[in-house]
């Protein structure tokens, strides 16, 4: 073939490449407007799209940035993952309402552990079905705003592993100084409290199925999640790391489920054992105490919406994401409020003014301790990225187009970090959700428990304990940072939650009447050394403008 042929060829080729070009533009633009355009986003490398340039310890932070560049919603490649990822609160609402997001994201570890059993990572008819069912079962348990009988007996529940929390407090703050670790205490004690409403068991704390329990707990969370880069390069699992710490979540799996099993077949003899002995007795059958015993009691045969995994599943999901968030909150509380003597001050002042061991009621009406709870949860979300949804099929929401088997991103960091709505947002301020008259008022980009139809059914349990645990134990401890403690790193630790290094406090015990006398003298002192900072800027001020 001759040069000028070759030459011939060469233009032609350009040409039709020139062609299929502008034609797929026409279409691009054509598809845009006919069924909305894909969200805008940073460019990324063959087959590992941005997770190069994600910061695996603190991927939030990686995805705020991005946030910044291309605002409320933007779209990247995770390896073989197309992730949409929504910064902006009301986006979050808009697109969560729709049916297409309730999917589960197509992540490798979570599906290959998970199976879709369960209810954190199970979709379709499973999901739906189930959740209905749990949402019910929790508030046949007490888990209701309203004021009743069952309520009542759920707080009296949670109580009491709250008291064994606080017990354990001081006596360990007698032995030691003053000076303790509380995570252990406040692990224990509200991962029974979680144990009793799930399984309708507790543990002694030396139990050594507890303890590996909590082990485990503790360790996989840090390994699943949205962090864990073999979610969207499976081949990475060859590796002898990633093997391992598969290898470790599969053992894991199958020891829990174990574990389960036997309290399974030990749940279903007793139902047994009480069945016959009512019948004699012709009484009614006794009111399920425990979510275990509900599945039991209304399992269908054959139905794989009641099937052993599902089961398994389902009471790991939830005592994991009944521990797991709330043991970061109130590790995160006692960190902040020991960081931030004014804002204990305060709490502590209206604490005082209820009893010694004050009840739910009494606690809510301290809006300074609910003001105190939100902006923890603020400031440290402990799920930073969400919980991620999938997108079941092609939906256009608003003036976008989001393809099927994508993954959605609800970034909670990124929301609650806004410096356009929260000033500051790394200061510690509860009063940002106090409003003019001192009342609790939540802003519409606070969403702690997400939202949507998979927002958590489980709120309103949360909020209770998390009032009970953090009102109680500030009600009887004045709590500070020891002198000679390093400083404290308050990135944390990312994994499916975001939860503090490890920190030792000082537990100082407040009796009724010096303790009320302590906080009001600390309080006078703090108003005065804010009086005086106010007449040196208003003095300052005076000078500038003469």
């Amino acid at each position: 073939m001759t040069d000028s042929a070759l030459m011939e060829l060469a233009v032609l080729g350009l040409l039709l490449a020139v062609i299929v070009i502008i034609i797929s533009l026409i279409c691009h633009r054509r598809n845009e407007r006919l069924f909305g355009r894909t969200p805008p986003g940073p460019w990324g490398l063959p087959l590992l799209g941005y997770l190069p340039f994600l910061d695996r310890k603190a991927p939030h932070k990686s995805l705020q940035t991005l946030a910044k560049r291309f605002g409320g919603i933007y779209q990247l490649s995770m390896g073989s993952v197309r992730t949409v990822v929504l910064s902006d609160a009301a986006m979050v609402r808009e697109f969560l309402r729709y049916e297409q997001l309730t999917a589960r994201a197509p992540l490798y570890v979570t599906h290959g552990i998970m199976k879709g059993y369960g209810i954190v990572g199970a979709a379709g008819a499973i999901w739906k079905y189930q959740r209905r069912q749990l949402i019910e079962w929790l508030k046949a348990l007490g888990m209701t705003r309203k004021q009743c009988e069952t309520r009542a007996q759920l707080e009296q529940r949670i109580a009491r592993g709250v008291n064994e929390c606080v017990q354990s407090y001081e006596t360990e703050a007698q032995e030691a100084g003053g000076v303790l670790d509380p995570l252990p205490s406040l692990q224990h004690s509200l991962g029974n409290v979680i144990n009793d409403l799930v399984f309708g068991e507790t543990y002694r704390r030396n139990d050594p199925n507890w303890l590996y329990l909590q082990q485990l707990q503790e360790e996989g969370v840090k390994l699943i999640g949205v962090s864990a880069v073999v979610n969207f390069l499976p081949w990475l699992r060859h590796l002898a790391a990633n093997k391992r710490s598969i290898r470790f979540l599969l053992d894991g799996k199958a020891k829990t489920h174990a574990i389960y099993d036997r309290i399974i077949h030990r749940c279903e003899k007793q139902l047994e054992v009480d069945l016959q002995q009512r019948q004699q007795k012709q009484l009614p059958p006794k009111e399920p105490h425990s979510i275990l015993e509900h599945f039991l009691n209304e399992r269908q045969p054959y139905s794989e919406l009641y099937c052993d995994d599902q089961l398994r599943h389902l009471l790991a999901d939830l005592f994991g994401a009944g521990v797991d968030t709330a043991l970061a909150t109130l590790r995160w509380f006692l960190l902040y409020l020991a960081r931030e003597p004014r804002c204990q001050q305060r709490l502590q002042a209206e604490l005082q003014q209820l009893s010694e061991t004050p009840s739910l009621a009494e606690l809510e009406t301290s809006v300074y301790l609910r003001a105190c709870l939100s902006e923890v949860q603020r400031i440290r979300s402990v799920v930073p990225l969400g919980i991620p949804h999938g997108v079941e099929r092609d939906v256009t929401i608003g003036d976008y187009c989001l393809r099927s088997g994508s993954m959605v991103l609800i970034l909670q960091w990124a929301i609650h970090m806004n410096p356009d709505v929260w000033p500051q947002p790394e200061q510690f301020r509860p009063e940002r959700f106090l409003n003019a008259d001192g009342d609790y008022a939540a802003p519409a980009q606070f969403i702690p428990f997400q939202t949507g139809k998979r927002m958590c059914p489980g709120d309103e349990l949360a909020r209770m304990m998390l009032t009970l645990f953090a009102g109680r134990i500030l009600r009887r401890f004045h709590i500070q940072l020891p002198s000679d403690q390093p400083a404290i790193d308050l990135d944390g630790e990312c994994g499916i939650t975001l939860t503090p290094a490890h920190y030792k406090l000082r537990f100082s015990k407040l009796k009724p009447r010096e303790g009320k006398a302590k906080v009001e003298k600390e309080k006078e002192e703090q108003e005065e050394k804010e009086k005086d900072e106010r007449q040196v800027l208003e003095e300052a001020a005076k000078v500038k403008d003469e």
